[in-house]
């Protein structure tokens, strides 16, 4: 059976970008099986916009809420759809008609693949594009590293879309998450879903388009003050998500068997797991989130940040770096065996590194 398709439409006030949204979506060379417009409780002319548009119309579902949030919005088209996918498209962006035909071809050949999510092209006052690669990419899965690093495995709301069971989980939290995410609660979505331990894939489309006008949520409105709530948001949804699942530090000892999921992991993901795994056999409490969030904006936060950073002085010199031995390249076992690195690595025996790793944890289980 085809993969069948929702779209979740969030609005508030943006009745004179609304219409376009859902005309992208109705023009889907794919159609899903339903389009669902939450507004919510919008003060401009939506409602009457959207119910002259499409009040018969039976592809769209319209409902008008109290205002609560988009959280609030995305659980609530989540709980109404029926399809086998959820894809969720901001009120003021736009898709090409070909995108639920791409997610579609994939989610029909990977029964296995539980979340997708695209590249997105601006247009407007800015004309950049927002991409996690340059290729696609199979992910795997992503919870050891999200929850030890808050790495970020995902994109705007415009480019998201998971199975409706992850749709419904990832948006079922308590009211102060809600009240949390009343705006760019496509974090909560990413975060969410990799902590849950959904199995991710990225698929550039050139398919989604991400309108600037000036007037955007997130976008045109970047302080020191929203980079705060948004990253604490994040890690409290990192820490919330992971305890509904009983997942704690220790999970770091599972890097090397996450890692196996993903078959043919580029340079830059390889790097990552390395690099934490090799910080964690260093110094097991060296590996936090704070290395994902966002650079201070005013110039006092960016002063106090430098002010925190280690500095070396007359007196304790630093030492110079050991000289490595040139060696051959030793390649890993047959499950990564596309990696090469030098014998120096603690990656050159995986087994035995994550021996030692499982020591330290016993002996420090609270870093």
């Amino acid at each position: 059976m085809p993969t069948t398709f929702a779209v979740v439409i969030t609005n508030y006030n943006y009745g004179r970008f609304v219409l376009e949204a859902v005309a992208s979506a109705l023009a889907q060379t794919r159609l899903p099986e339903r389009v669902i417009v939450i507004d919510d409780g919008s003060t401009d002319d939506s409602a009457a916009r959207l119910r002259q548009a499409h009040g018969d119309d039976p592809r769209v579902e319209l409902v008008f809420s109290p205002n609560r949030g988009q959280l609030a919005g995305f659980a609530n088209g989540a709980a109404r759809a029926e399809a086998d996918v959820v894809c969720f498209l901001d009120a003021d962006d736009l898709w090409e008609p070909g995108y639920l035909a791409r997610l579609g071809a994939l989610y029909d050949a990977r029964p296995d693949v539980d979340f997708v999510f695209s590249d997105l092209q601006r247009f407007g006052l800015s004309n950049e594009v927002e991409a996690f690669a340059s290729d696609e990419e199979d992910l795997g899965h992503t919870v050891v590293m999200t929850y030890l690093t808050g790495a970020w495995y995902g994109a705007s709301t415009s480019a998201l879309s998971m199975r409706l069971y992850w749709a419904r989980r990832c948006t079922e939290f308590p009211e102060p998450f809600i009240r949390m995410w009343r705006m760019c609660a496509d974090g909560c979505l990413v975060m969410a879903s990799s902590v849950y331990g959904a199995r991710k894939y990225y698929l550039p489309t050139n398919s989604v388009r991400y309108r600037v006008h000036g007037q955007n949520g997130w976008y045109a409105n970047r302080t020191d003050v929203s980079d705060y709530r948004e990253s604490l948001a994040k890690r409290c949804t990192v820490n919330y998500c992971a305890a509904a699942i009983g997942l704690g530090p220790d999970c770091a000892a599972m890097l090397p068997l996450e890692f196996a999921t993903k078959p043919s992991p580029p340079e830059r993901e390889l790097a990552r797991y390395r690099d934490v795994m090799e910080q964690l056999a260093r110094d097991p409490a060296g590996v936090h989130p704070l290395d994902h969030l966002p650079a201070p904006r005013s110039e006092a936060a960016r002063l106090l940040e430098q002010i925190a950073k280690p500095v070396e002085t007359e007196t304790s010199p630093a030492l110079p770096p050991e000289p490595e031995p040139e060696a051959e390249p030793v390649r890993l076992p047959a499950s990564v065996s596309f990696i090469s690195i030098g014998r120096r690595s603690p990656w050159r025996q995986p087994r035995r590194y994550l021996r030692d790793i499982l020591r330290v944890m016993l002996q420090k289980p609270n870093f």
